[in-house]
């Protein structure tokens, strides 16, 4: 069984089974932005935020 949500960036349905894991990272098959998954503390309601990689800080 999977849970279908938005992606954030372009609107397409994406499905996600109800097996996946909080922190898990998708893809979105429309626009290919990589998406992080957030589950509710309940483990019910499922939300993408959009994956953001933090470079390295070189002392600059």
């Amino acid at each position: 069984m999977t849970d279908q949500v938005s992606c954030p960036d372009c609107d397409c349905k994406l499905n996600v089974p109800q097996d996946i894991e909080n922190g898990e990272i998708i893809s979105c098959p429309c626009c290919g932005l990589e998406l992080e998954v957030k589950i509710s503390q309940g483990g019910g309601l499922v939300s993408l935020q959009e994956l953001t990689i933090e470079g390295e800080d070189w002392g600059e």
